[in-house]
């Protein structure tokens, strides 16, 4: 085959001197990635797969003339004009040598013509419109919308776990997503109405990401008008309100705004004015009159939880975030690093702050060690001073406990405080709980830090609830002594009832560990702790595995690692305490 037989146009290559018409292609993939078979009607001998031209990679008109006359192959003019009619040959002529940029209905006729479909189309549609772009200049301090990062325009940090990363969890689409993207159309302004945490942002940034990636995304708080291609990103619009005159302007150059508002910012902006008095929102009621309004609820629909349902198999941040009890799922996603900074950075210099912390420590500290029911404000009276110095507790006020009940119990982002009053009826308070969240950051936090005895009697005198766990973890942690006087406040047959049950539950599993039932993970956990991989076992004993907990402690034991032992006797780990206990005895 000679040198003549092809023709290249940037970079790829075509039968030349043939008419070669590319068979009828469907789906974007198609067109991008899968070579296409042209095939030189004329007879000629070259058959080979071509690659297609790229749409994605037009940003200019002149790379969009290349791609075009690309995409047509060997298709003459008149051969396109048969294939379409609305393409006469000087229309063809202009297109495919750049005499003009080409409008949307002539792109849509050329390529019906070599045969691509209405999904195959939307690349080289979109590439059209970055090339009809390309003259316009960026607005000053926008970025392209493809490279903007979600944190910097106002999406809320996620909680993480361990294996998730810095990176969002995967996002869940909303039953409002198809009406928002068919919004955002150009000259258009779209405002989503929610509560904090709601979703608004994510949504909205996801929204502009899938369907405007191309374009320019500005602050609302810049100079200048927006024009063509540029979103004006307006999140929590009371913070950057944009004169209603400057958003007609934008709007009439092509531009697309978005914002979000809460209902009740948005309800005293759109109020009618009062005859007689001040008007401070009328520039924002004027501004708000252009938006068409999206209301975003502050929990999930069912279709909402089983979409997240799906995608909490491979992201167990959904998974804790569906099973808390303490709001909806994107309160509980968004709050939760508010929640650890609430507790951990309180202002030291704030007697009611350090009280605050205080308590929550106190409450969290008690759920980590049995105490599940609401916890008393008699609880957290008699335990907060042991997490407080001799000068905090001096400089607290008469009133202080009042004063670290609102710094706990004050809703954070909208949703989860460190502190959740439970009631028990009309007016009356039953106690506190700890926010989900925050309490499985603090038991890995606080795993091994034992409880101190202060916080022991204050839930001897005042938790009445969670009895049996509270002894079960007091023995466990080494204090016979609390467990006893836990145990006490039984009646005489329930203490028997558990005496024999606890007792019925160690002969059970010392038979199975006697005749090796355990199975697969018997196996690893004797493995690891062979090999001395104490962290391991550590992971697989607080994640509940059968025997992980027995085979840490007996090889901590067997390797005399006392202060390792002792921090599983303050994490609870069974039998940890008494190990600990016989190889400290003083000997005989």
């Amino acid at each position: 085959m000679h040198s003549g037989s092809f023709r290249e146009v940037d970079g790829t290559r075509f039968a030349a001197g043939c008419p070669v018409r590319p068979p009828v292609r469907t789906g974007p993939d198609r067109v991008n990635s899968v070579a296409w078979g042209f095939r030189a009607e004329c007879g000629h001998p070259y058959r080979g797969p071509v690659p297609a031209p790229d749409p994605d990679h037009v940003h200019s008109p002149e790379q969009l003339v290349t791609a075009l006359n690309a995409l047509r192959g060997g298709l003459s003019y008149k051969a396109l004009n048969k294939a379409h009619r609305a393409l006469p040959k000087s229309t063809i002529g202009d297109l495919l040598t750049g005499r003009t940029v080409p409008v949307r209905a002539t792109v849509v006729a050329f390529l019906t013509a070599c045969g691509l479909d209405e999904v195959a189309q939307l690349p080289w549609l979109a590439a059209q419109d970055r090339a009809a772009a390309a003259h316009l200049h960026r607005p000053v301090g926008a970025v392209r919308v493809r490279t903007a990062v979600a944190r910097r325009f106002g999406v809320h940090p996620s909680i993480q776990t361990a294996e998730s990363g810095n990176e969002l969890p995967a996002y869940i689409e909303r039953d409002f997503d198809l009406g928002l993207r068919e919004m955002l159309r150009p000259g258009g302004f779209v405002l989503l109405r929610g509560g904090s945490s709601t979703g608004k942002t994510r949504a909205l940034f996801e929204a502009v990401r899938e369907t405007l990636p191309d374009w320019w995304l500005s602050h609302g708080d810049g100079d200048g008008t927006p024009g063509p291609r540029t979103v004006l990103w307006l999140d929590e619009l009371q913070r950057c309100p944009v004169p209603a005159g400057r958003m007609r302007s934008a709007l009439a150059a092509g531009a697309i705004a978005v914002g979000t508002l809460w209902p009740d910012e948005y309800d005293c902006r759109i109020a009618p004015r009062i005859p007689g008095q001040p008007d401070p929102y009328a520039e924002q009621r004027e501004l708000l009159g252009l938006a068409h309004v999206i209301d975003v609820p502050a929990v999930f629909s069912p279709a909402e939880r089983r979409r997240a349902e799906e995608l909490a198999a491979d992201d167990q941040r959904l998974r804790i975030a569906l099973n808390s009890t303490d709001a909806g799922v994107t309160q509980v996603l968004a709050a939760g690093p508010e929640l650890i900074r609430r507790w951990t950075h309180p202002d030291l210099a704030d007697p009611r702050q350090c009280a605050g912390r205080a308590i929550v420590t106190a409450a969290l500290d008690a759920r980590r060690v049995g105490a599940r029911t609401p916890l008393t404000l008699d609880f957290l009276a008699a335990a907060a001073p042991a997490y407080l110095t001799p000068v905090q507790q001096a400089a607290a006020a008469p009133d202080w406990l009042d004063g670290a009940l609102g710094y706990a119990t004050t809703p954070l982002r909208g949703a989860s405080a460190c502190l959740t009053p439970m009631g028990a009826g009309m007016g009356v308070t039953a106690g506190f709980l700890t926010a989900d969240y925050l309490h499985q950051h603090a038991r890995r936090l606080r795993r091994a830090e034992p409880l101190p005895d202060a916080v022991w009697q204050a839930l001897i005198e005042h938790h009445p609830g969670d009895t049996l766990d509270l002894a079960d973890s007091a023995t466990r942690r080494g204090r016979p002594e609390t467990a006893r006087q836990l145990h006490a406040r039984l009646p005489p047959a329930e203490r028997l009832r558990v005496y024999l049950n606890q007792e019925c539950q160690r002969a059970l599993a010392a038979a199975m560990v006697r005749d090796g039932q355990g199975g697969a993970d018997e196996q690893v956990n004797a493995t690891l702790a062979a090999l001395g991989h104490w962290a391991e076992l550590r992971e697989r004993s607080d994640a509940g595995f059968p025997g992980a907990a027995r085979h840490l402690v007996d090889g901590l034991a067997r390797h005399r690692e006392l202060e390792a032992l002792r921090a599983e006797m303050h994490a609870g780990t069974p039998s940890a305490a008494a190990r600990l206990s016989a190889l400290t005895r003083p000997g005989p």
